[in-house]
Formats: C-alpha cells, sequence, structure tokens
C-alpha cells in the first residue's frame, strides 16, 4: 500500500519491481488503518482482499517473491 507516496511514485515503484501483484494505492491513509499496518510493512492481499501474507520488513524484490511462492 502507498500512503506517503505520489501515485506517480507508486506506479514508478510498481513499473521497477514488476511482478504479478498489484499496488493498493491511495490518497489518505483508509487502507492502512482497515489493515491495521504501517510502514515499512509488505501485506498480500488476495483477489478478495483479504490479507493472506503480512512481512513487516524493508521491501525487496526477493522477500516479495518468496511470500509470492508461499503461496502456491
Amino acid at each position: 500500500m502507498g500512503g506517503s507516496d505520489t501515485l506517480a511514485q507508486a506506479k514508478s515503484f510498481a513499473t521497477t519491481y514488476g511482478g504479478p501483484a498489484n499496488m493498493l494505492w491511495g490518497e489518505s491513509f483508509e487502507a492502512w488503518r482497515h489493515y491495521n499496518t504501517g510502514n515499512p510493512t509488505l501485506i498480500l492481499l488476495d483477489g478478495a482482499g483479504v490479507q493472506q501474507i503480512e512481512k513487516i520488513s524493508g521491501f525487496n524484490a526477493s522477500r516479495l517473491q518468496d511470500a509470492l511462492d508461499s503461496l502456491t
């Protein structure tokens, strides 16, 4: 979830790191409050928006791939 970045920064991040996942971005911190999260946190949501995995740590591509692999 991007909360403190602009939409352009969030799109740039998603383009840079790629992957099959979509990034949740909003102008307010409503999504952060809904998922009771802060920064830095990596949360993977399923297609219905249900939280499947939460990793509390800084983002990096290998952590994201490990989290995605654990879903299969």
